[in-house]
């Protein structure tokens, strides 16, 4: 097996998470549309509204963001300033990518998954709740900021691989 293979079927796996991923919580965008959307009309009109609906609309918007973000990096869809970028060659936008990587993003998921992991053990000790409402779930809320960490870094991991097949002058996945 060469390391081109290898790598491709490692990018190709890691890929495969992150859509899976993406298009599943794609689908709770409904879910946040339906909770706090009709929130309005329940206040307004019947001036009835539950804080605890809202809540819950909270972790599930959180939860699509959170897990939206590795897969916009998948799909190369993240603000990105493209003035030079468009001018380089695929071997040049490699280098540049992988440097970035590696300079900035990798030193801030560390920081991010290795502040994150006290909190959400704290949170998940004492199940705690939304400090307003006192709706139960305020853990779950607080669980995305791993599975952010964790599916950004599958996404950076394959991003890394694919670049260096790339300045290797191999064909990424």
């Amino acid at each position: 097996m060469t390391l081109k293979s290898l790598s491709g079927r490692a990018i190709e796996r890691l890929d495969t998470i992150v859509d899976w991923s993406g298009r599943t919580a794609s689908w709770l965008i409904l879910g946040v549309v339906a909770l706090l959307f009709l929130q309005i009309p329940m206040r307004e009109f019947v001036r009835y509204g539950h804080r605890e609906v809202n809540d819950f609309g909270q972790i599930v918007h959180a939860t699509v963001f959170m897990i939206g973000v590795a897969y916009a990096m998948r799909w190369d869809a993240h603000v990105r300033v493209d003035i030079f970028r468009q001018r380089m060659g695929p071997r040049t936008r490699a280098a540049i990518e992988l440097t970035g990587i590696l300079l900035f993003l990798v030193p801030w998921l560390i920081i991010v998954t290795r502040s994150s992991i006290p909190i959400v053990l704290h949170s998940w000790a004492q199940l705690e709740q939304f400090a307003d409402t006192y709706t139960p779930g305020y853990f779950l809320l607080k669980t995305q900021l791993l599975s952010f960490s964790v599916l950004v870094s599958l996404q950076v991991l394959a991003n890394i691989l694919r670049n260096l097949m790339t300045l290797l002058g191999r064909e990424a996945a």
